[in-house]
Parts: C-alpha cells; sequence; structure tokens
C-alpha cells in the first residue's frame, strides 16, 4: 500500500467506549501543557496465515528526530484490557490487514482520549507535523463528544507537501495509510459549545515482522 484509504470499521461496543473512561493521563506530557491526553498501550501480531496474538505491553520509544517532543524517553504505558484489545484487534485482522501487503506484522495499539474544555485546546499532535517511525498506521475513531477541529491532515513526504490531503475521521471511520511515504498531523480540538469535549482514538502501527 503506497497511499491511504479511509474507511468505515463500525462502531465500537459500548465496553470499548466505557473503557477510554478508566484511561489515566498520559505522564510522558509536559507540565506546562496540562493534562489533556489520557493513554494505554498494547502490542500483538498478526499475520495472513494465522490469526492475531497478544503481546505484553512493553515500552515505546520513538527517536528525539521523530518526535520532537517526547521522543528519546523508553515511555511506559498502562495495558489495554485484554477485552478491548482482542475487539480491536479483531477488526483489525478482518478490515485493515487486508489493505497490507500479504505478510506477518508487529502491531502496536495506542488507545487515547484527548480531551479539552473551555480554557484548555487538546492537542492530539503536540509533536506538530511528524512521521511515528514505523511501515504503516491507522487511526480508528471510537467517539467524539462536543469538540470542533482534531481534523488530521496527510502529507506526501517528497513533494513539498503540494497534495495534502485532509480527512475529518468520524466515530467508526479510520484511515490506514503509509507512514514511510507521508508525513501527518491532527490538529487540536476545542469545544464545540461551552463546556467540556473529548476525541477517543485507537492508532494502531504496523511493522513487517521480518525487517525487524
Amino acid at each position: 500500500m503506497h497511499a491511504y484509504h479511509h474507511i468505515r470499521l463500525g462502531n465500537t461496543s459500548i465496553n470499548v467506549k466505557k473503557s477510554f473512561d478508566e484511561l489515566l493521563p498520559d505522564p510522558w506530557l509536559k507540565a506546562e501543557d496540562g493534562k489533556f491526553r489520557f493513554r494505554s498501550y498494547l502490542q500483538a501480531k498478526a499475520g495472513y496465515e494465522k490469526y492475531f496474538s497478544l503481546c505484553e505491553a512493553g515500552v515505546f520509544f520513538q527517536s528525539e528526530k521523530l518526535n520532537t517532543y517526547s521522543g528519546g524517553i523508553s515511555r511506559k504505558y498502562p495495558e489495554i484490557k485484554q477485552d478491548v484489545a482482542e475487539e480491536i484487534m479483531n477488526l483489525v485482522f478482518s478490515k485493515l490487514l487486508p489493505l497490507l501487503p500479504k505478510d506477518n506484522y508487529n502491531v502496536g495499539i495506542h488507545q487515547i482520549r484527548i480531551t479539552t474544555h473551555d480554557r484548555q485546546p487538546g492537542y492530539p499532535a503536540p509533536e506538530g507535523i511528524h512521521q511515528d517511525g514505523f511501515k504503516f498506521i491507522a487511526v480508528y475513531c471510537s467517539e467524539m463528544e462536543n469538540i470542533a477541529g482534531g481534523d488530521t491532515t496527510l502529507i506526501p513526504h517528497h513533494d513539498g507537501g503540494n497534495d495534502a490531503t485532509t480527512f475529518k475521521i468520524l466515530a467508526g471511520e479510520a484511515i490506514i495509510f503509509n507512514d514511510v511515504n507521508y508525513l501527518h498531523y491532527t490538529a487540536p480540538i476545542v469545544p464545540l459549545l461551552p463546556g467540556k469535549g473529548f476525541r477517543d482514538v485507537f492508532v494502531i502501527t504496523f511493522d513487517i515482522e521480518s525487517e525487524k
């Protein structure tokens, strides 16, 4: 897959939606930025010739070159609940893997809630326009409430951004794209109406197992 797909995966279950309420604050946000991101993480393996398997979360690491905000740190997050991870991996196996080259993949699952209120925007990508350092990335929206903004933009890596494409990813929808060929960015969220709002997503990363 050299480009991207914008597809409908279907709505998450009530159980998955409620699990976002239990997420803990991201400990790797800078203190001066406030608490607007809540997060958990798990790893898995998936391939065409076998079913998926869940693994321990381990640590999440990106270089400072890739992530100028929190790169260079071995980040540890609470693990995603197993039943939540299994539901997401069923969608990965049935609807996302068929869009990728036929291979075996190491998968990272990031469950993320971004919050906002009248005095605090929420920043899905405080590092700005970036690449994450994987082969492919999917962003799947579980739910959003009372927000404006949060659009995701893909920028071709080699043409100076002339053909950038912006998506509004609604609940039940996902984009999946080649992280090697695209930079990406998700705009801040603010309340649509006075009060609080949130955006709940799963960011799913794919690396080809044989290349690691």
